[in-house]
């Protein structure tokens, strides 16, 4: 199986959970941007404002997704959902081949239908570590 994580940070969580899957799977490892200002107070509150409202974002993908089966998507969680970056991304994705992996705080993603699987790593639990093996090993 061909894998690739793709990631998308604002305080760059996602990109060290996407790294240590990627380093686990021996895998590419894609960062996903977009065309905004996340930064500070009121970079916080536009990101739970956008994604409250499911609204779409300019994004870049920094990377080839050609020749791969499966994606392991890392967003950090807004306002009980995926980054708007990565709903973007969705967008122009087929679900059923991602396996979504959240990262937050003290909560766990609402949607999680069609994915092809669902992992959630939450500060509070210090749940990381296991979380990314447990994926690792349902890869495998």
């Amino acid at each position: 199986m061909n894998y690739k994580v793709v990631y998308f940070t604002r305080t760059g969580n996602s990109k060290r959970v996407a790294e240590k899957i990627a380093s686990k799977l021996s895998c590419g490892v894609i960062q996903i941007t977009d065309n905004m200002n996340w930064k500070g107070i009121l970079g916080y509150i536009k990101c739970g404002f956008y994604a409250t409202r499911n609204k779409s974002v300019d994004i870049k993908i920094n990377g080839d997704l050609t020749n791969t089966d499966e994606i392991i998507v890392v967003s950090p969680l807004w306002a009980g959902g995926v980054a708007p970056t990565i709903n973007t991304f969705f967008k122009a994705t087929t679900l059923s081949k991602i396996h979504l992996v959240v990262t937050s705080g003290s909560s766990i993603i609402k949607e999680r239908s069609g994915f092809k699987s669902v992992s959630d790593i939450v500060k509070s639990k210090k749940n990381e570590d296991v979380v990314i093996n447990d994926l690792v090993n349902r890869l495998f």
